[in-house]
């Protein structure tokens, strides 16, 4: 077939008849054609990798540019996962959920119950004396299925409001937080078992712009095997952070990135400006990973989950990462919320919004309480950790993602810090 063609291409090309004007109007064309595949051959465009950097798709709106005292910024989300290896006890044995009210006796948490919005009948049910253990120090609570699967989104989010920041349950004081669209992703994912993924619909809940789960143990319980406990683990693990790095051409001020950068104690700017001059020099630049001008404490833990902790380890929370970013060897003090306050009223004053790198963003609730602190980098990136277990990552985040995770509610303010020593 293939000598054919050849054959019946060799007779079309011996029919072509030209004319004098038009040999010479050929002739003309191939040469020309070929002058063009010379250059084309030839010439060789400068293109800077850090413009191609920025050529993203328009509809991907997980990548974008950002310029500042900063300098030149761009970002890209992504998404972290734990590793396998960090899920234990948690999915090879699932316990059942408990709740502890610490101080109240039994018609104390059947009023709190009520106060907000579960049904007499519910009520009744949960609280049934094979579910409750009444101590000299409070009530511990074991919520059957039949209640907390019968609890509608807005009883759920209502009840789990209230009991939220004392202490009854770990995960109702620290909720897997999915801002935006994140559950729909996890909802998409084709690791997860359509059936466990009906037993998480059901006890996810709205809050604010994004979505809770407060029930982790309840759902593991009811996943049936390790392997698919692992990847709804995994699955419900994913958390929004974001990758940057400074673009260096030979428009870039390093000066101005030095003054910007180069003032955090523990970042010696002089040691990676060899860095800055080479890329500058370059016809192309290129960029830096922000790692490099991140405190050694900061640099060594980003993008990483901690190890299950053991008796004694710190409780590894953002108080803990934000008040230690500049140390080279963590304070364990910073566990302590009295020293913690004591060490913000001492060494910080508030300011309107962050501009310089180091300045601090704390949540506080209606009691002044701080919830939650980050440090912020630059632009709206502020480094942090969610949560005070082994399950968050220490990462960068958006402060729009940041402010996600906790209830739209008037109760809790973003405050802006700066050391007084800035």
């Amino acid at each position: 077939m293939s000598k054919n063609r050849q054959h019946e291409a060799a007779q079309a090309s011996n029919a072509f008849q030209f004319t004098l004007a038009g040999l010479i109007v050929f002739s003309l064309a191939l040469i020309g054609g070929a002058s063009y595949a010379t250059y084309q051959l030839t010439y060789q465009p400068r293109i800077n990798p850090a413009d191609n950097f920025t050529v993203v798709d328009p509809n991907d709106k997980s990548s974008a540019i950002h310029v500042g005292a900063w300098g030149a910024l761009a970002t890209r989300d992504l998404s972290l996962e734990r590793p396998a290896e960090f899920l234990t006890d948690e999915v090879t044995s699932p316990q059942p959920e408990t709740w502890f009210f610490k101080g109240m006796n039994l018609a104390g948490v059947q009023t709190l119950l009520a106060q907000n919005g579960i049904a007499t009948e519910h009520i009744k049910a949960a609280l049934e004396p094979q579910n409750v253990t009444e101590k000299a120090t409070g009530v511990e609570l074991r919520p059957p299925d039949d209640f907390l699967f019968t609890l509608s989104q807005s009883a759920r989010q209502q009840l789990y409001g209230a009991l939220a920041g004392h202490g009854v349950n770990p995960y109702l004081d620290s909720p897997l937080v999915f801002p935006g669209g994140t559950i729909n992703a996890i909802y998409a994912d084709s690791r997860l078992n359509p059936e466990d993924l009906a037993v998480l619909k059901r006890l996810v809940y709205a809050n604010g712009t994004g979505h809770q789960l407060a029930d982790y143990a309840a759902l593991l319980g009811k996943i049936p095997t390790v392997q698919r406990r692992v990847a709804m683990a995994q699955a419900l693990s994913r958390q929004s952070a974001v990758m940057a790095r400074l673009i260096v051409n030979g428009k870039t001020d390093i000066n101005k990135i030095a003054d910007y950068w180069g003032h955090i104690p523990n970042v010696r700017f002089t040691d990676i400006r060899p860095l800055f001059d080479s890329l500058k020099a370059l016809p192309e630049g290129g960029s830096v990973s922000l790692i490099y001008l991140l405190p050694p404490f900061a640099r060594n833990r980003l993008y990483t989950f901690p190890l299950p902790p053991q008796p004694g380890d710190p409780v590894m929370d953002s108080h803990w990462t934000t008040f230690n970013f500049y140390n080279e060897t963590p304070d364990n003090r910073f566990n302590d919320s009295n020293y913690t306050i004591k060490y913000i009223t001492d060494n910080y004053y508030p300011i309107a919004a962050p501009s310089v790198y180091g300045d601090i963003l704390v949540l506080m609730n209606d009691r002044n309480e701080i919830k939650q602190s980050a440090v912020f980098l630059a632009d709206d990136l502020v480094f942090t950790k969610n949560g005070n277990n082994y399950r968050q990552p220490w990462m960068i985040m958006h402060v729009p993602d940041l402010l996600a995770a906790y209830p739209a509610s008037p109760a809790i303010r973003a405050v802006y810090l700066r050391r007084k020593s800035d």
